[in-house]
């Protein structure tokens, strides 16, 4: 009777033992499944961030220098460094329409590139003539398309704070815009 105790208990030591054994591996290898879903959101969210920054950034250098071309006749940049700065703002939008996730900022980062193409094209067309200073309707637009590309990207990335809308303060109040 001792014996068959013994070995019935050996039998479910054993059988425990596999038993928590397997819970413990298909615990680590769901753990493991995790981490790996987390870096790759993470990964995702990293790309996210540097491409929306870096097209955000060769937007605004493309806005600032048409508004130096229209506002600073002593430190007027060329056209063509100006067409070169909306270059570099096409390209940096691909990386931004290879990583986008959210419609809002996909629609807004559309709106931003149409808007570059109209103040390129209106500046191009001023050029010959500088009896006109479209400055003011450029301004608008692009400060509007570029904040709207902002917001929707903080939106989409999860960025708290204040999501505002873009304001014409230069007109408000005699101020440079955002």
């Amino acid at each position: 009777m001792g014996a068959i105790t013994t070995l019935a208990g050996g039998v479910l030591g054993g059988t425990v033992s596999l038993l928590v054994s397997r819970q413990q591996a298909r615990d680590a290898r769901r753990q493991r499944v995790e981490d790996e879903t987390l870096a790759l959101r993470r990964r995702s969210e990293d790309r996210r961030y540097t491409a929306y920054s870096d097209f955000l950034i060769r937007t605004r250098s493309f806005r600032n220098a048409v508004e130096a071309y229209y506002t600073s006749p002593l430190a007027k940049p060329a056209l063509g460094e100006i067409d070169a700065l909306l270059q570099n703002a096409n390209d940096a939008s691909a990386l931004v329409f290879l990583v986008v996730e959210g419609r809002d900022t996909y629609e807004g980062g559309r709106s931003v590139l149409q808007t570059l193409s109209r103040a390129r094209a209106v500046l191009h067309e001023v050029a010959a003539s500088p009896v006109t200073d479209p400055w003011d309707e450029l301004n608008v637009s692009l400060g509007k398309a570029i904040r709207e590309f902002q917001n929707a990207a903080r939106s989409e990335l999860g960025v708290s704070g204040p999501t505002v809308p873009w304001e014409d303060r230069g007109r408000r109040a005699g101020a440079a815009s955002p």
